[in-house]
């Protein structure tokens, strides 16, 4: 339950022997890369290679067809190893070229059915024509328009037609148009249109390519139509036997794409001389020693060596967290805050234990948070869902706490008479439940800053560590305030003075804080030059006092929400009083709305608890996360 200690591994040997010496050694391996030219500074005449994404765009292209065929790469076949980028390149670019033939000759036989479609339709509108259509419109002193009008224009129509030399032949209507031709004389032509499109009759352009009466025209273009989609699914058909057959093959060249890629991006982070190359990574100790074991017991030449990090300057190792599988899931909040730098303490494990028993006290009910726990398992266990996981651990805690209330579904007498124990009510121990949730959060708040203690000691931040707010400085004035506060409530008799000395002392290390760390770090210059230094440095004073005070009463949320679910449900309960069906139905609805809603608030409460009153006391982040080549 801690961030995985690393070792910077360096791996050498000769250029002509690059690819071999990779894939032998680091590719699929736990390690993750780093520059080579940000670590071995003090080399000279080191260059780095050629920057190069060739075989990363093969891999997609590649993907991108199998993924057109609806196929997954095998990921058990690879490539022939022999196989040079030309040779994948010509092939993909050879299926690509088949699959964009087929494309261009079913895009053209699509717009011969859609052109085809659309002359079919407006034959559909002349369905009873009897005459060929090449007659009609070949008339040469008759100027003819087909297209349709409204109907109350069509009425209007008909009253100017006695008065025009003009004749509209009807052909179909609908509840609002009327479809037709007009025959006018040529010499006529401009003054008939005026009136027409004055109708508002909107013209329909007849493809006159097409010859015959409407009816056969429609059963010609039908067989057409027939004919084009035969051919479309036939290079279809072809198309996907190209792909099934070539789907082994594209799974090999992607595989062995992907792995060359990998080998590019190995050779981006490394350095070479004239004759050697250089490949700088971090890997967890074991890992390193057991890579380094393979290696001296090979008769490749091969050299490798390991350094501790605190050895490697200007470079911060990665951070890689390792938990158990009931803190792992809560890893997700602490990369949400940011992730732990190298050599800090994990977070995961205290954020977890106190996020599980902060949710459990505020969300106490035995119903309710079983229905968490079997969701919240059910989406981690099915759908791997770090959130799952977290809401089937705090669904847990809610059980027990359910049980400490005695409440199921907010009813309180089942489970004291069905297990024959003592509970206790959230509404009648009002003033104990607040009263230890402030404890609860004095004693939090003390194990944050014992623990940025630690953090600070790790990070050599010794003035820190010992003068700093959240340093032992400020352990000995909160728990000042602590002995004041049970002096006074519980009467312990403890002397004034050694509480006022306590306060006194912690007072002026915290005041001189940051003078005191350069004297603690040999800093000759440590005493403030300016006077503004120590006034401002009151006001934060002031600020930091006021802090500890407001950080401890935050922690009265956790059992004024205990409470306030209490009174959701009690209301529920005298809503549901009309018994029947409908009250059935109010107690189900209710239990619905409060577990959704106050589960929602309480979890975001919880997380302001952990991300404000806690990591802003202990947890710095920062740290970069390790990504390894084996998981890519």
């Amino acid at each position: 339950m801690a961030i995985v200690k690393m070792k910077a591994v360096t791996i050498s040997g000769q250029i002509s022997r690059f690819d071999s010496i990779v894939e032998k050694y680091i590719y699929g391996r736990d390690i993750h890369l780093e520059k080579a030219a940000s670590v071995l500074t003090n080399r000279k005449r080191l260059e780095s290679f050629e920057d190069s994404n060739y075989y990363e765009t093969l891999a997609k292209d590649a993907l991108s067809i199998l993924k057109f065929a609806n196929y997954e790469p095998d990921a058990d076949f690879l490539a022939d190893n022999s196989m040079t980028y030309e040779k994948m390149q010509e092939y993909i670019g050879s299926i690509n070229s088949r699959i964009e033939n087929e494309r261009t000759e079913s895009a053209e036989l699509d717009k011969k059915i859609e052109e085809n479609e659309k002359t079919i339709e407006q034959m559909n509108l002349m369905i009873d024509v009897d005459e060929p259509l090449e007659k009609i419109f070949g008339m040469e002193y008759i100027a003819v328009r087909f297209g349709h009008i409204s109907k109350p224009s069509y009425k209007t129509l008909n009253t100017y037609l006695e008065n025009l030399e003009t004749v509209f032949v009807k052909t179909y209507e609908n509840t609002t148009d009327v479809w037709g031709f007009y025959f006018v004389p040529l010499l006529k032509k401009r003054k008939v249109d005026e009136v027409f499109d004055s109708l508002y009759f909107e013209e329909e352009q007849i493809d006159t390519k097409h010859t015959g009466i409407p009816y056969e025209i429609k059963k010609q273009l039908r067989s057409e139509n027939e004919e084009y989609k035969r051919k479309k699914e036939e290079l279809s058909q072809k198309t996907s036997g190209m792909l099934l057959d070539a789907r082994m093959t594209l799974s090999g060249i992607y595989n062995l794409a992907r792995k060359r890629s990998q080998f590019d991006e190995i050779r981006r982070n490394a350095v070479h001389s004239d004759m050697f190359f250089y490949v700088v990574g971090w890997m967890e100790a074991s890992e390193a020693k057991k890579l380094e074991k393979e290696i001296s017991q090979s008769d490749d030449v091969v050299i490798m060596y390991f350094e501790n990090p605190d050895k490697i300057k200007g470079v911060s190792p990665p951070t890689k967290l390792k938990n158990n599988f009931i803190f792992r899931p809560f890893e997700m909040f602490v990369k949400m805050y940011g992730l732990p730098r190298y050599g800090e303490i994990d977070p995961t494990p205290i954020l977890a234990i106190t996020y599980i028993l902060f949710f459990g006290i505020m969300f106490g009910d035995v119903g309710q948070s079983a229905v968490l726990a079997i969701a919240g398992f059910a989406a981690y266990k099915i759908k791997k869902l770090d959130l799952g996981g977290i809401i089937g651990m705090v669904g847990l805690a809610g059980i027990v706490s359910g049980f400490i209330y005695g409440s199921f579904f907010g009813n309180e007498e089942i489970i004291p008479q069905l297990f024959h124990i003592e509970t206790i009510k959230p509404m009648e121990s009002i003033m104990p439940l607040l009263i230890g949730t402030v404890c609860m959060g004095a004693i939090t708040i003390i194990m944050g800053m014992c623990l940025n203690v630690a953090n600070t000691i790790r990070a050599r931040q010794y003035g820190e560590a010992i003068f700093g707010h959240n340093g032992i400085a400020g352990i000995v004035f909160y728990l000042g305030v602590v002995l004041l506060a049970l002096n006074a409530v519980l009467g312990l008799g403890i002397p004034g003075i050694v509480i006022g000395l306590m306060f006194a002392v912690s007072l002026l290390a915290m005041y001189m804080c940051e003078p005191l760390s350069k004297l603690v770090e040999g800093n000759k210059n440590w005493l403030p030059k300016s006077g503004m230094f120590f006034v401002e440095n009151l006001f934060e004073m002031f600020e930091v006092v006021l802090s500890f005070i407001t950080n401890t009463i935050s922690f009265l949320r956790i059992g004024a929400f205990a409470i306030i679910h209490v009174g959701m449900m009690m209301a529920v309960a005298a809503l549901s009083k009309s018994g029947g069906v409908g009250g059935a139905v109010v107690m189900v609805v209710g239990n619905i709305i409060v577990m959704v809603l106050e589960a929602l608030i309480v979890a975001i409460q919880v997380l302001r608890l952990e991300y404000y009153e806690m990591f802003s006391r202990y947890f710095r982040g920062g740290g970069k996360e390790f990504v390894s080549l084996k998981n890519k």
